[in-house]
């Protein structure tokens, strides 16, 4: 059974924000490289394996952030996108600048 830690809001937010700030630039590499960019679901096991290398604890965070996701889904605005964008829901045409 994976580990989970409760996430308060403000952890999660900031987690959210940390996560878009490294797509952008992530996303900016695999324009250069010509490479596909990854979804951010994609992109948030990337994020968690850069900042913690251990499998164990990339799978502890990921949950983290999956429930707590479920746990402010309806409390906020943020984490409302951002499930969607997780969820890939967004339309085509919407892009994180």
């Amino acid at each position: 059974r994976t580990q989970t830690r409760v996430l308060t809001l403000k952890q999660l937010k900031d987690t959210i924000q940390d996560m878009y700030a490294q797509k952008v630039k992530f996303d900016k590499k695999c324009e250069e490289a010509k490479v596909p960019r990854e979804t951010m679901e994609q992109f948030m096991y990337t994020y968690l394996n850069q900042k913690y290398g251990l499998k164990s604890l990339i799978v502890e965070w990921a949950a983290s952030i999956i429930n707590a996701v479920k746990t402010y889904l309806r409390e906020d605005h943020e984490v409302t996108l951002f499930a969607k964008i997780l969820k890939n829901e967004c339309d085509e045409e919407f892009r994180l600048i």
